[in-house]
């Protein structure tokens, strides 16, 4: 309802423009306004989510002897050891996911 309204005002005042009965700064200046106070509500609105990324549970110790896991930047090559695992999804690092890689621990012969 509200997006059918705030529509057809664009059009009603673009039109009033177009024809010369308004000047164009009394129907654009609001709009922009709208369009800032719109996408600053958007931005602030993922912070609503809070910590969604944090764990839910404790953190988990990881056994290095048995299984050794890294995680690797594209952007920057930096490579961070898991010791303790907090959550199942891989940690974020220049903006985007890091690549997980897993290393098998072989038994020594005896």
């Amino acid at each position: 309802m509200l997006r059918r309204l705030f529509w057809s005002a664009v059009c009603v005042g673009t039109l009033l423009v177009v024809f010369g009965v308004v000047d164009a700064r009394y129907v654009f200046a609001p709009l922009l306004g709208l369009l800032i106070w719109r996408i600053g509500i958007a931005s602030f609105g993922s912070l609503r989510a809070g910590a969604a990324h944090l764990p839910d549970g404790p953190a988990q110790p990881v056994d290095t002897t048995v299984e050794r896991v890294t995680y690797w930047c594209s952007g920057c090559g930096a490579e961070l050891l898991l010791l303790v695992r907090g959550a199942a999804i891989a940690p974020r690092h220049c903006g985007e996911r890091m690549t997980e890689h897993r290393e098998i621990a072989r038994p020594l012969r005896p």
